[in-house]
């Protein structure tokens, strides 16, 4: 997992909140006000900084909710499981196949046991990061920060990428089981690991069992 480390020095944010623009010029009238307002917009500066700073940390520390975590467990039952009336080794070489066809990379893959895990496929690129940004979204309101936390405030505060921070340490990946019903009949179960936005986990769902589906029928043949 990344670590981030933020050195603030508070006299050079001081110093650049001054200069920034507060609206007063040096040789303003009033040197008090002027003195008082770069105080404040350095305080602001100091206060959007050290906020950014907490949300990180728990954003790495603890990347789920529970509320995410209850809504994934109901996908898994609704979406996770399928049936297909096929035998266990065309289920399994076609589910080989579309893993490839989906770019995801085999980690371990068991025949006997009917086990395999690998990569999680990649959405497209837009889709990704506009599912990354309702996950931030959504995690900082539950948490109780400010929207604000997610974006960059005046020119001197800090412009964080907080999407990779929601990514599990070693990465994350899909397991799949396959079970031998009967000669004619195999179970399967897909579930997703270190993926932890319920949104994101519904678009994995579709695109890997469209990409299954697709598979099958173009291996009726072999059948």
């Amino acid at each position: 997992m990344k670590k981030y480390v933020w050195i603030i020095n508070i006299g050079t944010i001081a110093i650049m909140a001054g200069c920034g623009g507060s609206g007063t010029s040096r040789n303003s009238d009033d040197p008090m006000a002027a003195m008082n307002a770069q105080m404040g917009s350095s305080a602001d500066m100091m206060t959007s900084m050290t906020t950014k700073m907490n949300f990180s940390q728990e954003v790495m520390k603890n990347p789920d909710l529970p509320a995410w975590h209850a809504q994934r467990d109901k996908m898994a039952l609704a979406l996770g499981d399928r049936v297909f009336d096929k035998g266990f080794d065309r289920v399994f070489d076609s589910m080989i196949t579309a893993l490839a066809n989906l770019g995801c990379r085999v980690i371990n893959m068991e025949r006997m046991s009917g086990y395999l895990t690998a990569s999680l496929p990649q959405l497209a690129p837009d889709q990704q990061e506009a599912l990354h940004k309702e996950a931030l979204a959504q995690y900082a309101q539950i948490k109780g920060y400010p929207s604000s936390v997610l974006s960059k405030q005046g020119a001197f505060d800090m412009d964080m990428d907080f999407s990779s921070m929601m990514e599990r340490g070693g990465g994350a990946g899909l397991t799949l089981s396959m079970v031998r019903q009967s000669p004619r009949q195999t179970k399967v179960k897909l579930r997703f690991d270190g993926a932890y936005y319920p949104r994101r986990v519904d678009e994995l769902y579709k695109k890997v069992w469209a990409e299954v589906d697709k598979q099958m029928f173009l291996d009726k043949a072999l059948d």
